[in-house]
């Protein structure tokens, strides 16, 4: 039988006061799957923050992410996504408005606008070999969220005003080999304003 996750309500079921021990092997892998997701392939992993070093697919990212999310805008992978007030997911565009800033998350795949599928990395790294040109010589550097062209980031501070921080490059990549392939996903819930 394949392992199922399921919703707090049915464990909580499954793991009834067991007094006949009717809680079967499935039962707990069941559990297991539920609480434990395909990106902890280590004990460890489910306790820190992923390495650069277990991500070595391109477009692929490991850390907090969302499944199951409604895309209200089309978007590529790496995309920088924001949660509108509906709670589906939209490019990021704050154009300056401090006031815009929600819950922000980077595009998994590459998605259709009115998806429900889509998967949000919220927190954690991504590995995108396209991104590596624009990232060369940035490794250590905030990248930021770009006012005004939804759901893109770039180095330095945007002219307009005021924009959120997403991250920076990783210095190293899967094999050791110096790159800057992989991004670190850092929402810092502030504002950063260019000055005159």
């Amino acid at each position: 039988m394949a392992d199922t996750q399921r919703t707090r309500a049915a464990i909580l079921a499954l793991f009834a006061d067991n007094v006949t021990g009717q809680i079967s092997a499935q039962d707990l892998r069941d559990f297991l799957v539920t609480v434990m997701e395909a990106e902890f392939a280590y004990a460890g992993d489910f306790w820190k923050q992923p390495s650069p070093r277990q991500i070595s697919t391109d477009r692929t990212g490991k850390g907090w992410i969302d499944y199951s999310q409604q895309c209200a805008s089309t978007c590529s992978f790496g995309n920088v996504m924001q949660m509108d007030g509906s709670g589906a997911w939209i490019k990021a565009s704050f154009n300056g408005d401090s006031l815009l800033i929600t819950a922000i998350g980077i595009a998994l795949e590459s998605y259709t606008q009115g998806t429900s599928t889509a998967k949000i990395l919220r927190r954690g790294v991504f590995y995108h070999s396209l991104h590596s040109n624009a990232w060369t010589g940035s490794i250590g550097r905030f990248f930021c969220v770009t006012s005004g062209h939804g759901g893109s980031m770039g180095r330095g501070l945007d002219t307009q005003s005021e924009t959120v921080i997403c991250g920076w490059p990783e210095a190293m990549q899967s094999g050791g080999m110096s790159a800057t392939g992989i991004f670190r996903f850092e929402p810092g819930w502030g504002i950063v304003m260019q000055t005159a």
